[in-house]
């Protein structure tokens, strides 16, 4: 077994040998995480999760509770930073006849179902966290990269070759 199947192995929770109430475990996701689940542009990060399992009778409910940080790059000036990240979650899981999704709320298991692995779940919630556009405060960005950005998206005042280009293509008429 790995380290990477060992780490892993934490979030498989058996829930047929839990009694009716409420259920608390805790994880760490740390860089090892990151390498099963591959996350564009993040780089690692430390998240602490609070999870508790509520098993009733024909159902369960699972919630999540995370913070911490990940590490990413800049998308203005491409140097490291780290990004806070807190969320609250929740997911439904009801005992039917097959496994199913029947929404992103809702999982259905079948009779066959003694046990689950939250890692995938855990990833989806951490992955609807990231921000569209992570960046530096522009104090913070890499001095020499936003000099160069401005230099190549100013124009210069008078632009023949522009200009010509237009008054040739509207003599094509």
């Amino acid at each position: 077994m790995t380290k990477l199947d060992g780490y892993l192995k934490q979030f498989v929770v058996q829930f047929s040998g839990l009694k009716v109430g409420f259920h608390e475990f805790e994880f760490e996701i740390v860089d090892l995480f990151f390498e099963q689940y591959v996350i564009e542009d993040v780089d690692g990060g430390n998240i602490h999760v609070n999870f508790t399992l509520e098993k009733r009778e024909n159902m369960m409910e699972l919630s999540f509770q995370m913070a911490g940080t990940f590490k990413t790059k800049c998308d203005r000036c491409l140097d490291p930073m780290v990004l806070d990240i807190e969320t609250n979650d929740q997911l439904m899981i009801k005992f039917g006849d097959v496994t199913s999704s029947e929404n992103e709320e809702l999982l259905v298991l079948g009779p066959e179902a003694y046990k689950i692995d939250i890692a995938p779940i855990v990833y989806e919630f951490i992955t609807l966290q990231f921000p569209l556009r992570k960046v530096h405060d522009e104090d913070d960005c890499d001095p020499e990269v936003i000099d160069q950005l401005q230099q190549t998206f100013e124009t210069p005042e008078e632009d023949n070759d522009t200009a010509n280009m237009w008054d040739e293509l509207k003599k094509l008429k």
